[in-house]
């Protein structure tokens, strides 16, 4: 068994999944040289658009992956409005990568499903599919 990874390794590794499964589906994808604490992880080049994408890592929970889509800074909770387009998302409970637009993602954390729901509801879910990019 692996140990845990440290926030630092776990967001390399998130980071590294997100560009590389960009890569693989063929977009062209660059990394900030210069700005290594900076609210952008990586910019990704959509056909002469270049995208804005903060990573996270997905946790699992049942038939749900969820992330935060703010920040911490000073214990203050700090959302990415106006600063990034997507959300690169990786769950290695499933070994995929998901794009969010922040336009999808509600303040706070984000919910993902997996399979649907014990109840049936289908109203306001985020489908995990729906964004599915795939791979790393």
């Amino acid at each position: 068994m692996d140990p845990p990874l440290s926030p630092s390794r776990a967001g390399a590794r998130t980071e590294a999944a997100v560009a590389s499964a960009l890569a693989r589906r063929g977009f062209d994808v660059y990394l900030p040289a210069f700005s290594v604490n900076g609210r952008v992880d990586l910019v990704y080049d959509r056909g002469g658009h270049l995208v804005r994408v903060q990573c996270k890592t997905a946790r699992s929970h049942g038939a749900t992956l969820a992330f935060h889509t703010t920040s911490l800074t000073n214990n203050m909770a700090r959302a990415y409005d106006g600063e990034i387009d997507e959300f690169g998302v990786y769950a290695p409970a499933t070994g995929l990568v998901y794009l969010v637009p922040i336009g999808a993602a509600p303040k706070h954390t984000c919910f993902l499903r997996t399979e649907p729901a014990g109840n049936g509801q289908t109203a306001g879910v985020r489908w995990a599919a729906d964004y599915e990019l795939g791979p790393p």
